[in-house]
């Protein structure tokens, strides 16, 4: 009887491990298909053409100057490089395009479109970071 008694409290204990594992199983599969969901979408947001898709429509950069009135440069190129590399996220900074003035604070300022929305015009100043999104 007390025999009995303990194989079954082994065949209890196995099962509430089986249902543990079976749970936690369960959990790795979701992370595991929200992981490949996610690096999905990174795969098409490359695929993309170049313009980036962040949010809703198509980012596309229409306008980038850097610098100060009478000193600036076109940094248009560097802009949609950077803003598709860091998911909209640019850093104002001699790096897009040079330093068209020394020893003097400069500014960003960007013309946006997503898809067929207007233009959105945003500036930071030198070593300060934009955010282009299309999300509203």
């Amino acid at each position: 009887m007390r025999l009995a008694h303990n194989n079954m409290k082994r065949i209890a204990a196995v099962l509430v491990l089986a249902a543990a594992s079976t749970s936690a199983f369960a959990q790795s599969a979701d992370y595991r298909r929200g992981y490949d969901d996610g690096y999905a979408a990174g795969q098409r947001d490359a695929r993309d053409g170049g313009r980036g898709n962040h949010g809703r429509g198509n980012l596309n950069i229409e306008e980038a100057t850097y610098g100060v009135r009478g000193a600036m440069c076109d940094a248009r190129r560097a802009v949609r490089q950077e803003a598709e590399r860091n998911g909209g996220l640019v850093v104002a900074g001699n790096h897009l395009c040079g330093d068209p003035k020394r020893n003097t604070n400069k500014q960003l300022t960007v013309v946006y479109r997503c898809g067929n929305d207007r233009p959105v015009q945003v500036s930071a100043r030198e070593n300060d970071t934009l955010r282009l999104s299309c999300w509203r």
